[in-house]
């Protein structure tokens, strides 16, 4: 007779410590790899400590006591409910693993769910998830991770052969000032209020969130601010737009956010903007960094011409899922 297998999904408590490390850590040395982590994961002794500290929540799914898949999210951060990552052990029955833990998940935060949308970027591996997940109400958003890497001859001669165009009369592109910041929060929020990126960041459609964004950027939360590298686009010396930089890990530069405006729009300025960060971020880090790195959706087709043309490639692509608010 077969024996019938016992699963129960456990929130992380320190008395599975000793027999969860061997699933933690078999998701830490597969990280880049399955998951295409930029960042290194916290350490083990890190991870636990937040996960007591209420920072971040845990879920582990036990096959007869034995930790084989487990979940992680946070609830604080923004706006949304955010899952990070869905590691199973092993290559058996991975999405059903990944459907018990989605469906404690639910139930544990269903009252939160009444005000929150859910995010979960399904990198890597994830990906395998996205049949099922649209059973649990949740949408997808294609996006494409765009890369310019600082040592490939071919994207440095596109870069330096591109020649931009004169800047319409009335406007000007100069370096950040904290002076921007309030006219920045309307940029942002009139910017991206009526896009898939709304969708599965609500503080969009907001200027309250808008600020909460504009102050995460420039405050470090999503990586080390370069102000020195960031592009603000004038008109009648009113900021318009933006191309914010940051460094997200040791040697990576990454394009957080750039936009403006939507009666700005369709004048190449988006270009211009891109074109101004990359030359100071050449200038100032090209000895430094190894790339710099951005994501679009992968049906807008002028923000990945735009990349293309300044010598960005399309690296990979990926499923941004988003439960809408129930």
């Amino acid at each position: 007779m077969t024996q019938t297998l016992q699963y129960n999904v456990q929130e992380y408590s320190d008395e599975q410590k000793n027999i969860f490390m061997g699933l933690y850590n078999d998701f830490k040395t597969k990280a880049y790899s399955e998951y295409k982590f930029e960042l290194e994961p916290l350490d083990y002794d890190d991870f636990t400590a937040s996960v007591n500290e209420g920072l971040i929540k845990c879920l582990i799914l036990f096959e007869d006591s034995i930790p084989t898949a487990f979940m992680v999210y946070t609830t604080e951060i923004s706006e949304a409910l955010e899952l990070n990552i869905i590691h199973c052990i092993g290559d058996e029955n991975r999405n059903s693993k990944r459907k018990i833990l989605m469906e404690k998940f639910l139930e544990l935060n269903k009252d939160i769910l009444k005000e929150k949308i859910v995010t979960y970027p399904m990198l890597g591996t994830q990906e395998e998830f996205t049949p099922e997940i649209t059973n649990f109400g949740f949408k997808l958003v294609g996006l494409s991770v765009e890369r310019f890497y600082f040592e490939n001859n071919t994207s440095r001669d596109i870069f330096k052969n591109y020649k931009p165009l004169p800047l319409p009369e009335g406007y000007k592109i100069t370096g950040w000032e904290s002076k921007y910041k309030e006219d920045m929060v309307d940029v942002i929020n009139t910017a991206f209020a009526k896009t898939s990126d709304a969708l599965f960041d609500p503080r969009f459609l907001t200027k309250e969130g808008s600020q909460d964004i504009l102050e995460k950027i420039t405050n470090n939360i999503y990586g080390k601010f370069l102000p020195d590298c960031t592009s603000v686009l004038l008109y009648k010396d009113k900021p318009v737009g933006i191309c914010f930089t940051n460094i997200t890990a040791g040697r990576i530069a990454n394009i957080p956010l750039i936009g403006m405006g939507k009666e700005h729009c369709s004048k190449g300025l988006g270009l211009s903007l891109l074109h101004s960060s990359m030359k100071k971020l050449l200038s100032y880090y090209g000895n430094t960094l190894s790339e710099v790195n951005a994501s679009t959706e992968t049906d807008n087709y002028p923000a990945l011409k735009m990349y293309r043309r300044l010598g960005f490639k399309e690296d990979y692509y990926y499923p941004q899922a988003y439960k809408p608010v129930e």
